[in-house]
Parts: C-alpha cells; structure tokens; sequence
C-alpha cells in the first residue's frame, strides 16, 4: 500500500470522527440505533442541545433538537433520542429537572413498570413534558416539608445560641455588644454636632459658594488673557533661554566693579568734605573765619557797603572820576538817595 493510499485512510477516518464527534455535541448519535421522541413545553428553563436524558439517574439518551412550535410560539417543542433498547410506555412524563445549583439541566423520564407491544411508545410519538424547579428537582415535594422542619429547628438553635451570647454581657459578644452601642451612640451625638455646624455656617458656606462660582467666572471670562500671559512666559523662557547668559554675567559683574569704584570714590568725597567741614566749625580759613568770627564778619559787611557806595557814586557822579587829572576839586554832594554807612 502506497504511502499516499495510508494518508487518504487516515483523512477519511479523521474526518468521520469529526463529523460524529459534532452530531454527538449537536445530539445525533450516527453509530447506535436510537428511538426519537418529541416533547412538547411551555418553558424549558435554559435546558440545551446535547443534555442527558436519565431514567432514574441512567443516562439512556440526549436532547437532540430544541425549538419553537411552528404554530405557536408560546410552545416549545424538544427531540430526544433514547436508546432502541429502551421500552418506554405510553404514559411516560418527561421532566425537565436540574442536575446541579450550577444550572445544569437534563430531563427524566419517570415511568412505572415496563410496557410491552401497544402499550410502549413508538418513536416519532409525543411524550407529556413537566418543568420542574431546582428545589423540587434536588429534593422532591414529598420530603419538602422534613427539610424544611429540619431547617426550621437548626435556625431556631441558632438564633437562641446568640440570644444567649448576646444577654450575657460578661463573654466577649455581649462587651462587643455593649461597646457598639457606645460606639453609635457616639456617632449619634457626632451627627447631631456636625449638623448643629452646618446650619450654623450654611450662610458662610453659601457665601463661599457664591464667591467660588464668581471667581471661577472670572477666571472663564479672563481665559483669553490668561492664555496670552502664559503664550509670553513661554517666549520669555524661550528667550532667556536663548541669550548668553554667561557675556551677561561678565557685563553685571564689570558693572558692580565700576559701581564699588564709584562708591569709593564718593566715600573719598564725603571724607573730604567732612574735614572741610571740621575746619570750618574750628574757625580755619577765610569761610571759617566768616562764620564763626563776628568781628571779621563784621568788617567784611562794612567793606561790602563802601564798595556798594563807591559804585553807586561812580554812577551817579561820573564826571567826578574823569576829571582826576584837573587840579580844579570838586567838592563832595552827598546823593540824595545815599544810605550812608551803616545806615547813616
């Protein structure tokens, strides 16, 4: 057998297996001989394509198809396959039952006894269909009322075990009891102070409030500019970064230098003119002299007025002053408008 003949084989067997494998999930099973049987619901809960059909929690077929009633949508119609071996009666009810709290959901066929010729179900027959709910499903009507007795007498244990617990006060549930009932009475009083605070200052708050939204409008309105001041920090920031900071600083510092000689230059001046001043108040020199001496002062006032008069009869008298070569004397005429000395 070639080799090309041994991959066609196995192609064919795998994909025969695939094709099983996916009617098996779909619910056809094409290997065994099987009966169909359709059931007819008014709500399947959620139940699936490929779910365990059980007899008594034997898995004796599958869901096969789930759809709707084409006359009626308010029906639900479910195929199943069940084994050929597998005599169902007439009368069989198919409940839809969950298999798990998870969801899982199957359905049970429950039947009494074993049918034989006419009174068995033939495939292509329709079968009764019940829904049945998860608690219903895991425990039965029947004994429904035992476990709820039997939960009615643990809850009531329960509940007087922390009665118990919570009336003494001396265990460690009634302190923390205890020490919770502190703890929200404090939260009361709490509560109430905070509320005593907030009315107190809702007129501060709505106030504040107030200034808030008129300074967040502000701050809308002026957004333009607030944009424009921040576009030129950026260019100033730009542009700072873009100088030479370094010839800049060598300018500056030439400039304080300058500035230090120039301080101390003016610092020289002001020396000198405090000596000055010093010689001044001692009575040095001429200024010294016409400050602090009253008889030089005096004098010099004197001097001042006799030239102010010398003048003053040069210009009124002229011609007595050309004629300083004529032996004729002309006598003296005091001016009218003369002062004289010192107000004579």
């Amino acid at each position: 057998m070639s080799r090309e003949i041994k991959i066609g084989i196995f192609a064919a067997i795998a994909i025969a297996i695939a094709i099983i494998g996916y009617n098996y999930l779909k619910g056809k099973n094409l290997l065994g001989q099987n009966n169909t049987f359709f059931i007819e619901y008014g709500n399947v809960d959620q139940l699936q394509n490929s779910a365990p059909v059980l007899v008594n929690g034997l898995g004796v077929g599958m869901v096969k198809n789930i759809y709707l009633k084409p006359d009626d949508y308010t029906r639900i119609i479910v195929e199943i396959e069940v084994t050929k071996d597998v005599r169902i009666p007439k009368n069989t009810v198919a409940e839809i039952i969950a298999t798990s709290i998870m969801g899982g959901k199957s359905i049970n066929l429950k039947f009494e006894g074993v049918c034989s010729g006419e009174d068995c179900a033939k495939s292509g027959d329709y079968l009764t269909g019940v829904t049945k709910g998860l608690l219903d499903s895991m425990v039965g009507l029947d004994k429904l009322e035992d476990y709820t007795d039997v939960l009615r007498v643990g809850v009531t244990k329960m509940l007087d075990t922390i009665s118990s617990q919570l009336k003494d006060k001396d265990n460690e549930v009634g302190k923390s009891l205890k020490d919770l009932q502190l703890t929200l009475q404090n939260l009361r009083s709490t509560t109430g102070q905070l509320d005593q605070m907030i009315a107190a200052s809702k007129g501060d708050i709505i106030k504040i409030l107030d200034n808030f939204e008129v300074i967040s409008t502000s701050i809308k309105d002026q957004s333009d500019q607030i944009k424009n001041i921040i576009s030129n920090a950026d260019t100033f920031t730009g542009q700072l970064k873009d100088m030479d900071l370094k010839t800049t600083s060598n300018e500056a510092n030439l400039a304080i230098a300058n500035l230090k000689n120039t301080l101390a230059t003016a610092d020289k001046a002001l020396a000198d003119i405090a000596a000055i001043a010093t010689k001044i108040k001692k009575g040095e020199g001429s200024l010294g002299l016409l400050i602090n001496d009253k008889t030089f002062h005096e004098n010099l006032n004197s001097a001042l007025t006799n030239l102010e008069l010398l003048l003053q009869d040069v210009r009124l008298n002229p011609k007595r002053y050309t004629r300083i070569l004529s032996k004729k004397q002309i006598p003296y005429q005091k001016p009218q408008q003369d002062p004289g000395l010192n107000g004579e």
